[in-house]
């Protein structure tokens, strides 16, 4: 464990993190929640799609998704 980043994950991931806060809390101080409820929860839809989408298409087959490693657990038969 020694010698491990503590965050994981590329910069893109963190970043659809900071878009998203940002987008959210933008809603919450002009109070879209209350006056415009319907455009509030597509936004909040399409946030939620868009992270998805862009998680889905940035991900690199064998890329490192955890801090630890599974280790293999015996099965039923072993």
């Amino acid at each position: 464990m020694k010698g491990d980043p503590i965050f994981i994950g590329r910069p893109l991931y963190w970043a659809i993190w900071v878009v998203i806060i940002a987008v959210l809390a933008w809603l919450g101080l002009t109070a879209q929640h209350v006056r415009e409820f319907v455009p509030f929860q597509f936004a909040v839809l399409a946030l939620a799609a868009g992270a998805v989408a862009v998680l889905v298409l940035a991900y690199r087959p064998g890329e490192r998704i955890t801090r630890e490693k599974f280790e293999d657990e015996p099965g039923p038969d072993s």
